[in-house]
């Protein structure tokens, strides 16, 4: 759902650093101002509550502080890519958003060929939606217009890739421990195939083949040891940040290869991070995010009336 989205997003944990803090009264109408364009304080509780009612519909937990930073931070970015449009020439037209909704909540319908009798089914869909999560047509626009946004951004930067590039085809174990990443190592030793030590030892045995990717697509922390791994021998065991240990292997090599659906996107959402890092710096951000405003935010979703899946 569109909702779930903007807490999720890896990319929105950092924002926040570096925006001007303006420390003031809770009764302020906004909390984040981009070049004077003022979001206000509403906005981002609707879209909390929002999320905080999907999670309840889920049974997922919430954690009202977090979301409240990570949601804060995704409006801000929504703003100043809406702001910054220009410089990657792309745009969003009425049509975008309509058809960007229609893939959300209804996938059962053709978004390149909305007729009368689906776009009356679409805006039954959205009312039904906005109903139950307390938001208005207007605001879930505006959350479907920064999906486009963030995608045609990425798009237009994906262009500059090069293509082909050098590339690997990279395996993973991951498991519960550095005992278990041992077992595992010392089967491999013995010639167990990867697949059976995927299937005996990793938590994620689905996951296993990474496929074929560019440096730039590896993770950030291991890319360095990972691109000059020799074929077909275990990495050093990495721990995540839920402490489960990676292990990676590299089973082929291609000095040029074209790169596929993806790895292509890995490096689009890449350089997209890097770019809306680099315009967020160019812009004035005003931030009005104390204590005592988040407190004010988190009072009002604790209003939210209990919810149960039917």
């Amino acid at each position: 759902m569109l909702v779930l989205i903007i807490g999720a997003a890896a990319l929105i944990a950092g924002p926040l650093i570096g925006f001007i803090v303006v420390f003031t009264t809770p009764n302020e109408a906004w909390f984040a101002r981009v070049n004077g364009t003022e979001i206000p304080r509403s906005v981002l509780v609707d879209v909390l509550r929002a999320s905080q009612i999907d999670a309840a519909l889920q049974r997922q937990p919430f954690d009202p502080g977090a979301q409240a930073l990570a949601t804060a931070a995704r409006l801000v970015d929504d703003e100043v890519l809406r702001q910054t449009t220009e410089e990657l020439a792309i745009e969003v037209s009425e049509a975008d958003i309509r058809r960007e909704l229609a893939a959300q909540l209804a996938p059962h319908l053709d978004p390149s060929n909305l007729d009368e009798v689906a776009e009356a089914q679409l805006a039954e869909l959205k009312r039904q939606y906005v109903d139950l999560r307390r938001l208005s047509i207007p605001q879930l626009e505006m959350l479907a217009e920064g999906e486009v946004l963030r995608r045609r951004a990425a798009e237009a930067l994906g262009r500059d890739l090069p293509d082909p590039q050098p590339q690997i085809r990279l395996h993973s174990l991951v498991l519960p421990d550095a005992t278990t990443a041992a077992r595992a190592e010392s089967d491999a030793l013995q010639g167990v195939p990867f697949e059976e030590l995927a299937r005996r030892y990793s938590l994620e045995p689905a996951s296993g083949d990474l496929g074929w990717l560019p440096y730039d697509a590896l993770p950030p922390a291991a890319a360095e040891l990972i691109w000059n791994l020799p074929l077909l021998e275990f990495s050093p065991p990495f721990q995540r940040e839920d402490l489960a240990v990676v292990i990676y292997v590299v089973s082929a090599q291609d000095p040029s290869r074209s790169l596929d659906i993806v790895a292509r996107q890995l490096l689009e959402e890449r350089a997209f991070a890097s770019w809306l890092r680099r315009t967020r710096d160019e812009q004035q951000i005003e931030l009005q995010l104390d204590s005592e405003t988040l407190a004010w935010v988190i009072e009002q979703l604790t209003q939210t009336p209990d919810l149960q899946p039917s």
